[in-house]
C-alpha cells in the first residue's frame, strides 16, 4: 500500500499545522476502488474544530477523526466530500451539532458519533444523508429521542443508541414501532432506566411495559453540595440543582422546611430561572447570599412534573457569633478509645466503636454516642 502524509492546516485560535496520513483505501470484499480513492487518517491528534472540506483529497472514501477534542459541528462542515463512505467520530467531545452539519455527502454509509457529549438530537441533524447504512449514537448523553429523529435516514439498516442515561419509557414506543416497521437491526443497546427494565435490550421489551406512570424516576438528579452545610452567619452559600430532562413540563423547585422559596433580594435569595443545558438537562441554581440563623433547616429541590415528583434534600445549621460549643473530650472503655472533637451544642456527634483484639465476646457496635 502505498502510504504519504497530508500536510493539513488546523486552524483553532492559533494557526497550526498538524499532519494527517492519508493512503489508498483498498475495500474489501471484491468491490473495486478508483485509483484515487483516499482514507484519511487524523486520529488522536488534538483537533478543536473540524478541518475545512477543502484541506482533503477530493476522493477522501474515509476520514477518521476519532479520538480529538472536537467540540462542535457546523452547518456545511463536509460539504464538498461527495465520495465520503465512512466518518468517525467517536470519542470527541461534542455536544452540539447544527442543523445540516452533514450536507454535502450523498455517498456516506457509515456515521460513528459514539462517546460524545451529544444531548440534543433531531431529523434536521442528518439532512443529505439518504444513503447511510450503519448509524452509532452510543455512549452520549440523552436519555430519550424524539420521534422522526430518524425519518430521513431512508437506507438505515443498522442502529446503536445504548447511553448510561436512556430511559425506557413511554416516549419510546415510536422508536420500537419504527425500528419493527424499517427492520432495522439495533445493536448493543439495553434500557438504563428505569430500574425494572435496567440490562434489558429495548427491541426485546414488551411495549405494554415502556410506560410514563409514577412514580418518577430520573436518569441523573444532583443536588450539590448534597451533605450537611455548617456556616457561619452572613456567609454566602450557592446550591446547583441539577435533572435529566424527561418531560416538557418539568419544573426546578426550591423549599424551606416544606414551604417553597422564591428570589427575594431583601433576604438575599437569588434563584436562577429553568436552564436546559444540551436539551438533555434541566438546572436551577439558588444563592443565599446573607445567610441568616432563620435559615437553618432544610433545603430541598424539587423536581415536579405530571408524571409526579422527586426531590434532594441538604441541611444547613447556621452558626452565630454567639453559639455555645461541648469541650472536647477523651473517653476510654470496654469498647474502645474516644476523642471527641469541640462540637457545636445541640448536635449530636457519632464515633464508630473499635473491634477489640480478643474474638471472645467482642462488641461490635456500629457507632457510640
Amino acid at each position: 500500500m502505498r502510504t504519504c502524509w497530508l500536510v493539513l492546516l488546523l486552524l483553532s485560535g492559533s494557526a497550526a499545522q498538524s499532519a494527517c496520513k492519508t493512503s489508498d483505501e483498498r475495500p474489501k470484499g471484491s468491490g473495486k476502488s478508483l485509483p484515487s480513492d483516499r482514507k484519511v487518517v487524523c486520529s488522536n491528534m488534538e483537533l478543536e474544530q473540524v478541518l475545512a472540506p477543502a484541506s482533503f483529497p477530493n476522493r477522501t472514501v474515509t476520514l477518521l477523526l476519532n479520538n480529538n477534542k472536537i467540540q462542535e459541528l457546523r452547518n456545511g462542515s463536509f460539504f464538498g466530500l461527495s465520495a465520503l463512505e465512512k466518518l468517525d467520530l467517536r470519542s470527541n467531545i461534542i455536544s452540539q451539532i447544527e442543523s445540516g452539519a452533514f450536507l454535502g455527502l450523498p455517498a456516506l454509509k457509515k456515521l460513528d458519533l459514539s462517546n460524545n457529549s451529544i444531548g440534543c438530537l433531531n431529523g434536521d441533524i442528518f439532512k443529505g444523508l439518504g444513503s447511510l447504512i450503519r448509524l452509532n449514537v452510543s455512549g452520549n448523553l440523552f436519555s430519550s429521542l424524539a420521534q422522526g429523529t430518524f425519518d430521513r435516514l431512508q437506507s438505515l439498516k443498522a442502529l446503536e443508541f445504548q447511553t448510561p442515561y436512556l430511559l425506557c419509557d413511554c416516549n419510546l414506543l415510536w422508536l420500537l414501532r419504527w425500528i419493527k416497521e424499517r427492520n432495522i437491526a439495533v445493536k448493543n443497546t439495553k434500557c438504563s432506566y428505569p430500574q425494572s427494565l435496567q440490562g434489558q435490550l429495548i427491541t426485546s421489551v414488551r411495549p405494554e411495559l415502556l410506560t410514563c406512570d409514577a412514580p418518577l424516576e430520573l436518569p441523573s438528579f444532583q443536588l450539590t453540595p448534597s451533605q450537611r452545610q455548617v456556616v457561619f452567619q452572613g456567609d454566602s452559600l450557592p446550591f446547583q440543582c441539577q435533572a435529566s430532562l424527561v418531560a416538557d413540563d418539568m419544573q426546578v423547585l426550591w423549599y424551606q422546611n416544606g414551604r417553597m422559596v422564591k428570589s427575594d433580594a431583601t433576604q438575599g435569595i437569588f434563584i436562577e430561572k429553568r436552564i436546559v443545558q444540551n436539551c438533555s438537562l434541566i438546572a436551577s441554581a439558588l444563592t443565599i447570599s446573607n445567610i441568616q440563623p432563620g435559615f437553618t433547616g432544610n433545603w430541598e429541590c424539587r423536581v415536579r412534573t405530571s408524571r409526579g415528583n422527586t426531590t434532594r434534600t441538604v441541611h444547613i445549621v447556621v452558626l452565630q457569633s454567639s453559639a455555645k460549643y461541648c469541650a472536647p473530650d477523651r473517653v476510654s472503655n470496654n469498647k474502645g478509645e474516644f476523642r471527641w472533637p469541640r462540637t457545636l451544642a445541640g448536635i449530636r456527634a457519632y464515633l464508630p466503636c473499635n473491634r477489640l483484639p480478643s474474638s471472645a465476646g467482642a462488641y461490635s457496635g456500629s457507632s457510640a454516642e
